[in-house]
């Protein structure tokens, strides 16, 4: 019978929408996407650190060649200060000298606090190495599992599109496609029951009037639901 049919067509679209439904919340979907972002953060940032690293070993390659600039311009100018005889060039040669020196002492501390940044770097590089054995296979074991589940659904909805196809083989065309446009229009319910005087589809309830009217419908035909437009089985 095209009710019977139409019915068991409904039951079995509604199986697969909600194994779809189920298949993309699977808790094993979210284990899996922990494990990878944990892996993936790990990567990032041992990324960042050795960019860093980089960056540090430039800055400190750059401030040595500074002092080393320094260190020639104070050789020369304790050279002058050996020789001068005034007392006013004296006196503006110890000046240079002594910012010279000032200027010494700022790289090198900013060189110490560079080495002291590295450090820190690579014992966290160190650490992130060690951990990340452990995170990969973790997420290895989380990627398997989660396919191993999804394996078992995808059997499950294959065996339902079989039955899917035979269903709907019995079903005229013409109908089969009005039966599409509905789900479509429904959100993948276009056949609803009577449960009493309700609607399985939208969960109201008829009227004396128009529940005698939908148990009414001849066979093979469809009411409507007054309330939600879906095809009414009684």
């Amino acid at each position: 019978m095209l009710t019977d049919d139409l019915l068991a067509l409904q039951d079995t679209d509604s199986a697969i929408d909600q194994l779809t439904n189920r298949r993309g919340r699977l808790p094993e979907r979210e284990s899996a996407a922990t494990a990878d972002t944990a892996l993936t953060a790990a990567d990032r940032r041992r990324a960042a650190i050795v960019a860093r690293d980089g960056e540090l070993d430039e800055s400190i390659a750059n401030l040595e060649a500074e002092g080393a600039r320094l260190r020639a311009q104070r050789t020369r100018l304790e050279g002058q200060l050996r020789t001068v005889t005034s007392t006013r060039q004296a006196e503006a040669l110890q000046h240079e000298l002594d910012a010279l020196a000032g200027h010494q002492d700022e790289l090198d501390d900013q060189e110490l606090a560079h080495l002291d940044e590295q450090g820190a770097l690579q014992a966290e590089l160190a650490d992130i190495d060690a951990g990340r054995p452990a995170l990969a296979a973790a997420a290895e074991e989380a990627a398997a599992v989660l396919a191993a589940a999804e394996g078992v659904m995808d059997a499950e909805r294959a065996n339902l599109a079989t039955a899917r196809e035979d269903v709907a083989g019995r079903i005229e065309a013409g109908e089969l496609d009005r039966y599409e446009r509905l789900r479509v229009r429904f959100g993948g319910v276009a056949v609803a029951r009577l449960d009493g005087a309700r609607c399985t589809g939208c969960h109201l309830d008829l009227s004396t009037a128009e529940l005698g009217a939908a148990r009414a419908t001849p066979a093979g035909e469809f009411a409507a639901c007054p309330h939600c437009g879906r095809l009414l089985v009684p």
